[in-house]
């Protein structure tokens, strides 16, 4: 699972994508995208590895491309360029500057948030738009020729209105499409289609008074759009990524009142917007989250830990995690009725701890 960051300049972009993945990159230029894998930090995986001390505990990742920020006024070369290097992630974060500093210009006519967030919204609808009436002059030419076929016929339907929806600055995301619909355009990759995450890099007095011009704005047109959101104090998260020791750490967060760090509920955010779960297995050599999307069968989930699993599956022990939590220990869990056997069709739940059993 891919996640792109998308940002004008001057925005914050590269200080939000090391913070999540925990790099040191240089915060300049740059021409070529970046990748780097981040963990997603989870209480309950931790709360297992208490429990079972394993040799290693390991945390389910996701994957995070920093392109080069994207300049609005420039090179259309340059702006297709950029583009492409998030054409195929899996959902786009998009980042926001609301702080004020007086060393760092703002971008080019976008002094607000608000502004910035129209600038790109604009840019992936100009983007998808080219590329959806290429595709309906290729197919008008191939009519022109012969009978195009029925999922063709299809394809123009749901591209035209597409066209229409985007021409309203209606996001493709926001229009009801079928899993065949998005089956059909799914070559198109397009932007519009992709869930979105805003992230607004706020200062310390924004962070602090829980405000910042245009938010409520901001709000709307994520609401509107049904992309996901959340604020983060760059300067903040890189203080409380410095402390080494734990407890100094979590001291620092309380005088702020913060509960947890920025970009853990980042990280968790985009987990959710982008439609992902996890799944544990446990035990002493090893305690793991897995990630998968949701509605994984049994069997699905097997494949991710092993493909030898998934092609000789048999079944899954399975309990859920709070259950365990409760109870104590796996034979508690199993006096209450509560550990079950699962065939290959049934539906993994976030959270549920499983054990598979698969023909050697």
């Amino acid at each position: 699972m891919e996640i792109g960051l998308f940002g004008l300049p001057l925005t914050g972009k590269t200080t939000i994508f090391s913070l999540l993945t925990n790099t040191k990159i240089e915060d300049g230029f740059k021409r070529e995208a970046i990748k780097r894998t981040a963990q997603i930090k989870d209480k309950r995986l931790e709360t297992l590895s208490k429990m079972y001390n394993p040799e290693r505990t390991i945390y389910a990742t996701l994957e995070f491309i920093d392109i080069p920020s994207y300049d609005h006024t420039g090179d259309s070369k340059e702006k297709t360029r950029i583009l492409q290097m998030i054409q195929n992630v899996d959902a786009l974060l998009l980042v926001i500057r609301a702080f004020n500093n007086d060393s760092v210009p703002w971008p080019q006519g976008a002094e607000d948030a608000i502004k910035q967030l129209k600038i790109l919204e604009t840019e992936l609808m100009i983007r998808d738009l080219q590329v959806i009436e290429n595709r309906l002059e290729r197919l008008e030419n191939q009519k022109k020729k012969t009978k195009i076929s029925s999922l063709e016929e299809k394809e123009e339907e749901i591209l035209k209105k597409i066209r229409e929806n985007l021409e309203n600055e209606i996001f493709v995301s926001k229009i009801e499409l079928n899993e065949e619909d998005k089956k059909l355009i799914g070559s198109m990759a397009l932007f519009t289609l992709k869930p979105i995450i805003v992230c607004v890099n706020v200062d310390d007095e924004q962070f602090g008074n829980k405000r910042y011009p245009f938010k409520e704005k901001v709000l709307e047109e994520c609401q509107n759009q049904n992309f996901a959101y959340i604020e983060i104090d760059g300067k903040i998260e890189v203080e409380i990524n410095e402390f080494e020791d734990p407890q100094e750490k979590k001291m620092f967060m309380e005088e702020l009142s913060i509960d947890e760090p920025g970009i853990e509920r980042l990280a968790k955010i985009v987990y959710n917007h982008v439609g992902l779960i996890s799944f544990f297995t446990v035990g002493k050599d090893e305690v793991r989250a897995w990630t998968i999307k949701k509605g994984t069968t049994m069997k699905e989930a097997a494949g991710k830990i092993h493909s030898d699993f998934e092609k000789n599956f048999i079944r899954a022990e399975v309990m859920k995690y709070e259950d365990l939590i409760n109870y104590g220990s796996e034979e508690k869990v199993k006096e209450h009725g509560l550990w079950k056997l699962a065939g290959k069709d049934e539906i993994v739940e976030d959270g549920e701890i499983l054990n598979i059993r698969a023909n050697a």
